[in-house]
């Protein structure tokens, strides 16, 4: 590695090293080398040093932040004041890179002359409700931060992951701000400020980064595991062939959506007076300097800082399970609480749609440190050894028998927690009885509350 490399990709991560794994693999996947990684932890208190250290190759380098900033601005900013290269890239710790982005984009900056270039991006997000179990045949694939012309238009989000700078513009525009100074996120901002500024910006039009994105995703920062990435990490293995089929994905998707946009126009057009002074307003203030899209959160009455901490309570904020009530998994209540690896409600619980699956939920402070997890349930194949655990600690192994079993979990403490149970098989009740139903089914949980400890039977398993 030279002394100066091409690239700086700085890496701003907190607590998630189950999905910033995949993203150091997709820079190590690169067909470009002439590259260094600066991972920087906003105060991470987790095996994300450990997670950084697997990967032995001398261009990675971890950095922890002394505490915790809460956002994405102060890890950037310390990367950026160690970054040597002449071009600086900021991933996103959910994003990745198809193997040719690093050495397309420096292709790019060098042909164009440009200070900053974008390009627009794979992402992958949820369409559905906002609670409930994941289901990945929900997920949609959009085609993000193009923009008409190939002109810069604030209005468009154009996500980080997608950006290379010049290191010497980067210290131009000036540092990344915090969430708290400003109705968009930091990214945007700082996007903005280098508009303003006059910076040479330039539309790449090759799409070369598969974004996850967080915050469609209920709980998505609370739990400790990504199916998503998992399932994406093998796009990215698979290079060419699986970016093209994701492309089409898009194109179809988009193609969808231009009609409801256009129906969308239409009922813009039929409205009131009081809609089209609001665009007025809006394009006004744009006139005099301010983001668009921040002059309409001020209209709607937000206040600078509330959209991220919006998408942070979104997802990173577990519903309150309420002391000493059963929360049947049958009902819609229990929505809230589901994470990964379910299938939806039915009758008086639910099945797990695999070898395990999440519940999070959060316990507020107050009352004694001391409680314990009740919760009824059944795997479809038995005699089988079910896991539970808790905030990915292994509680209680159980071995369960055709009845229903009733077990005590104990928990400490207050704050967000993550049951995950694991059975070692799953199966579909057409291969074990030759029903109609074909789905893959590992357990069947049918109801949960939360208790203060009673003492020794905390660990023992009890009928119902």
């Amino acid at each position: 590695m030279s002394s100066e490399p091409a690239a700086s990709i700085i890496i701003a991560t907190y607590n998630r090293p189950y999905v910033l794994r995949y993203s150091i693999a997709s820079v190590l996947q690169s067909d470009f080398s002439d590259w260094e990684l600066i991972v920087v932890g906003d105060g991470c208190t987790d095996e994300t040093a450990e997670i950084v250290r697997t990967f032995t190759d001398p261009r990675i380098r971890f950095i922890n932040l002394p505490d915790n900033s809460g956002g994405q601005s102060a890890p950037n900013n310390a990367g950026l004041a160690l970054a040597r290269g002449r071009y600086i890239f900021f991933l996103n710790q959910d994003d990745l890179y198809f193997p040719d982005h690093l050495r397309r984009s420096v292709e790019f900056m060098e042909r164009e002359r440009a200070e900053i270039a974008w390009s627009p991006v794979l992402l992958l997000h949820r369409s559905g409700s906002e609670t409930g179990p994941a289901d990945p045949n929900r997920d949609v694939v959009w085609l993000d931060g193009g923009v008409p012309a190939g002109s810069f238009d604030p209005e468009a989000f154009i996500i980080a992951s997608s950006w290379v700078v010049e290191r010497k513009a980067c210290f131009a525009v000036g540092k990344w701000r915090s969430e708290q100074t400003t109705r968009l996120s930091p990214s945007q901002e700082w996007l903005f400020r280098a508009y303003r500024q006059g910076r040479r910006l330039a539309y790449h039009r090759h799409a070369s980064v598969l974004c996850i994105h967080a915050g469609t995703r209920r709980l998505s920062y609370a739990a400790r595991r990504s199916p998503e990435h998992e399932r994406a990490w093998t796009w990215i293995a698979q290079g060419n062939e699986a970016r093209a089929a994701l492309l089409q994905c898009a194109a179809i998707e988009q193609a969808g959506a231009l009609l409801s946009h256009k129906k969308l126009l239409k009922r813009f057009l039929a409205q009131g007076r009081r809609a089209k002074l609001r665009a007025l307003a809006v394009a006004a203030l744009r006139h005099l300097g301010f983001h668009p899209v921040a002059a309409e959160r001020f209209l709607e009455g937000q206040r600078k800082g509330d959209w991220i901490a919006g998408i942070r309570r979104f997802t990173g904020e577990a519903p309150d399970l309420p002391r000493d009530e059963t929360l049947y998994l049958g009902s819609g209540l229990a929505d809230p609480f589901i994470g990964a690896g379910w299938h939806g409600a039915e009758g008086s619980g639910r099945w797990s749609a695999g070898r395990h699956a999440d519940i999070l939920f959060n316990l507020a402070a107050g009352g004694p440190e001391d409680w314990v997890l009740e919760l009824s349930g059944r795997p479809l194949q038995s005699p089988q050894t079910v896991e539970f655990s808790v905030n990915n600690r292994p509680i209680l192994r159980q071995i369960f028998d055709e009845s229903e079993t009733a077990v005590r979990l104990p928990m400490r403490g207050s704050g967000t927690f993550w049951l995950t149970i694991r059975v070692e098989t799953a199966a579909t009740p057409q291969a074990m009885t030759g029903s109609s139903d074909t789905r893959t089914l590992g357990f069947w949980l049918s109801w949960l509350r939360i208790v203060a400890d009673e003492g020794p039977k905390t660990r023992s398993v009890l009928g119902r």
